[in-house]
């Protein structure tokens, strides 16, 4: 199994500097993303900070879904950091009438919305690697520090004269 290829939208934000056909694929989805009544206050900002910080035509309204995951994820991994981090917690408990110990469930709930978020936010290009990627149409790039390396420069054709 390759790479996932990108989405066409997100090609075109990296600036397509190989100058291929950028080619459509699939059906164009339409529609503004919606967050769910259902969804706690948490969520709901959550999915608010994503819309506001991407692109308005990145996402759609089939999107709001994996969106509503995500948020819901982060929400939840938001309350378990919280109880962590009550001075009164107990990473370890006893459980069952052995007195065997274990791991708390708060920790477990953390980790396991963490691996969640981590793996919704890369196919909702919310990880870091996929935003030092985007490139906005008509950003300024960053002058290499190998430009004028190759070709003539002022130095050199004053040198070679």
């Amino acid at each position: 199994m390759g790479r996932r290829k990108k989405l066409p939208d997100i090609e075109r934000l990296d600036g397509n500097p190989t100058k291929r056909v950028i080619e459509e694929s699939g059906i164009e989805a339409l529609g503004e993303p919606f967050i769910p009544e259902h969804l706690s206050d948490d969520a709901r900002g959550c999915i608010e900070c994503i819309k506001a910080s991407m692109p308005s035509t990145v996402y759609s309204a089939l999107d709001s879904f994996i969106l509503s995951a995500f948020a819901t994820s982060w929400a939840l991994h938001k309350l378990a950091a919280h109880k962590i981090n009550d001075p009164a917690f107990e990473h370890v408990i006893t459980v069952g009438d052995n007195g065997a110990e274990a791991q708390s469930p708060w920790l477990a709930i953390l980790n396991k919305q963490a691996m969640l978020m981590a793996s919704l936010g890369d196919r909702l290009g919310l990880d870091p690697k996929s935003r030092a990627a985007l490139k906005l149409p008509g950003a300024k790039q960053r002058k290499s520090k190998f430009a004028g390396l190759i070709g003539q420069t002022g130095l050199s054709r004053s040198l070679s004269s």
